[in-house]
């Protein structure tokens, strides 16, 4: 017979993501369902204690010996079912003795295998316990993994235009060094697109509503200005992303947003949405759609022009 210490030992080296002895659990406590993660992580530990039957009764059907327990048979009794195991240690099982439970799974999702701790307590166990399998496709894990190689990807295209705008003049040599100012010198063209009558539709729905609109044209890009007035929510608003459509969906790539400041109820705020465009683009009608963290509050505004480039022959 192991002691439990060696024992333990033994254990936490045969199991994957353990870097250190698991304190005692509190198997005072009433259980809870254990979860079994597709993620990198810690076990989940279970109390046995000699004498007193432990059943798990599992969200997924179970093979015909998918489970084993890394003990003998006159340690641990055991009968499995479809979706249920019996547990039942005897007094072989000394209290503070660690065992493993570990289940295969053969559907072909993940995880294909977990690992559920057994702590041996003198007198206290759990009866009955849900198992939760967190299963996870491949699919899925291909689909964040694209999520994340485009995350990664417009992270690494904000930061080269931070830094390459560290190094940059600022005001209108700034425009200029970027050869923003075009190369006949024609500066910025704009347009009031809220005067004398607004030129857009806000979207229903919205809970911003635009007090002022500007549209602005430079040779290379072009740029909303909104003057934005809160409508709803008692937290304060602050922009967190942007999309500007022509008529036929199509999105031209919009840039990191400028912000004065988060907008509370009731109160202004300006908010500038910036895109790089050639000077066939940005011609014709808009739709621009801003949004805050998680989307919950939004503005949507139909019908936004530019004028011109001020380089452009078609004028």
């Amino acid at each position: 017979m192991l002691t439990a210490l060696p024992l333990l030992s033994a254990v936490l080296a045969a199991t994957p993501g353990l870097e250190a002895s698991p304190n005692p659990p509190d198997c005072e406590a009433a259980p809870r369902p254990l979860e079994l993660s597709a993620e990198p992580s810690a076990p989940p530990v279970l109390c046995l204690s000699p004498g007193t039957a432990t059943t798990l009764l599992f969200d997924t059907p179970l093979a015909p010996g998918a489970v084993e327990v890394q003990a003998t048979e006159q340690e641990v009794q055991r009968v499995q079912g479809r979706q249920l195991v019996a547990l039942l240690p005897t007094a072989l099982l000394l209290p503070g003795e660690w065992r493993k439970l570990t289940v295969r799974f053969g559907d072909g999702v993940a995880p294909a295998v977990a690992t559920v701790l057994l702590y041996v307590h003198p007198a206290r166990a759990a009866r009955q316990v849900e198992v939760h399998r967190q299963a996870r496709t491949a699919e899925s894990y291909q689909r964040e993994l694209v999520e994340q190689r485009q995350a990664a990807r417009r992270c690494q295209e904000e930061n080269a235009q931070l830094r390459a705008s560290q190094g940059s003049p600022e005001g209108l040599r700034g425009l200029v060094s970027a050869g923003i100012m075009g190369t006949k010198s024609r500066g910025v063209a704009s347009e009031n697109l809220s005067w004398p009558t607004p030129r857009f539709i806000v979207r229903k729905g919205s809970a911003l509503s635009p007090t002022g609109v500007w549209s602005y044209r430079a040779s290379t890009r072009g740029a909303v200005e909104l003057q934005l007035h809160l409508l709803s929510g008692a937290q304060p608003w602050g922009a967190e992303g942007a999309t500007l459509a022509d008529a036929h969906g199509r999105e031209v790539q919009v840039l990191p947003l400028w912000q004065s400041a988060p907008i509370a109820l009731g109160k202004f705020g300006s908010v500038v949405v910036e895109a790089e465009a050639s000077e066939r683009e940005l011609q014709g009608t808009y739709t621009l759609r801003l949004w805050e963290a998680g989307g919950a509050r939004s503005v949507t505004l139909e019908g936004v022009v530019f004028p011109a480039a001020p380089d452009s022959t078609a004028r």
